[in-house]
């Protein structure tokens, strides 16, 4: 008999509870028949289309947005091109391009779209918050000044402005702060987007002075009001960066289809973080299930059953099938 019960306890151990975390913003579009343009700009829209993607995929968090990296950006004066296809709206001009106009930079949810995004994640929280976490995607201060400046004057800039280049970051570090207060105090979470900031684009050296100590400040910020899951995302092979992105303070890194994953587990160990580990969605869209499942174990066996290991995508494309994001989760549920 008591052989029997050891049997059961070995069975049960076996089993696994994996997040899935797959990255859901124009592709929520697609799912209420809208395009990314029409959902952006509309908060009612923006509120729908997650919590349908949510409904329909119980993936394990929701960060609210369609074109997450041009939301602060457009409040500070980028012009943003909106489309009647199912292309994702994107930054057409570069307002401090001949001039660094640092009185312009305050914070008020009035401008842009900000009010849209957190009228929407304030919405999807309250249908869903109780079943999954709801947060917001904010850009780095880096990432926003790319933006502002455009990426090739910044980084020229880093080399020959440097002191200007510092002073633009604190202003746009400011910024995000008071932004940052905004979604908390919204009971919303926050995920850090610095999508300019991901090797080769820069040099670690650049990424250590220029990028790094304000992520590592606006997160000891987030931290003081409470919230301490800040994930970093930056995607790409970011290995160079690794050891200065897990010094931010991040509570989660991300392992990109294009990594060592194995690496970035063992980084990850270390500091008993999480590491999320990201399919290519390009498979993801084109499948098949098959290839795609088998990449889920792939991934699986490298994490050798670390807990804190989450399996995720890259941004999905508008177009991927739903079944294919099904048949992920399933495969997970499964395991359980």
């Amino acid at each position: 008999m008591a052989s029997n019960n050891c049997k059961n306890i070995n069975i049960k151990s076996k089993k696994r509870n994996i997040r899935f975390i797959p990255t859901i913003f124009e592709h929520s579009a697609k799912l209420i028949n809208k395009t990314p343009s029409e959902t952006a700009v509309n908060s009612e829209l923006l509120e729908e289309a997650q919590v349908k993607a949510y409904q329909l995929y119980k993936h394990d968090a929701v960060t609210v947005g369609i074109d997450v990296y041009n939301i602060e950006a457009e409040a500070l004066g980028c012009e943003v091109k909106f489309h009647e296809d199912n292309s994702v709206p994107g930054i057409i001009t570069h307002p401090f391009e001949e001039n660094y106009d640092l009185e312009k930079i305050c914070f008020l949810p009035e401008k842009g779209r900000i009010n849209i995004v957190l009228n929407a994640a304030k919405g999807v929280k309250k249908r869903i918050g109780d079943y999954v976490s709801v947060g917001v995607g904010i850009s780095g201060p880096f990432s926003i000044c790319a933006e502002l400046v455009s990426f090739e004057k910044l980084v020229t800039d880093c080399i020959d402005n440097e002191d200007m280049v510092c002073r633009l970051l604190e202003k746009v570090l400011l910024f995000q702060q008071d932004y940052c207060k905004e979604i908390i105090s919204a009971g919303l979470g926050i995920t850090l987007f610095e999508s300019w900031a991901s090797p080769p684009l820069i040099s670690p050296g650049t990424y250590r002075q220029f990028v790094m100590p304000y992520e590592k400040e606006l997160i000891a910020y987030i931290n003081s009001l409470g919230v301490f899951n800040v994930p970093l995302v930056i995607g790409g092979n970011t290995s160079s960066i690794l050891d200065d992105m897990v010094a931010t303070g991040t509570s989660l890194i991300i392992s990109d289809y294009n990594t060592d994953m194995e690496y970035y587990i063992k980084k990850a160990k270390e500091r008993n973080m999480a590491v999320r580990g990201n399919i290519d969605p390009k498979l993801v869209e084109k499948g098949p299930k098959e290839e795609i499942i088998a990449k889920v174990k792939e991934m699986l066996d490298k994490a050798k059953g670390y807990d804190k290991f989450i399996i995720g995508t890259g941004v999905l494309p508008y177009n991927t099938p739903s079944e294919n994001v099904l048949a992920i989760k399933g495969y997970l549920t499964s395991l359980q």
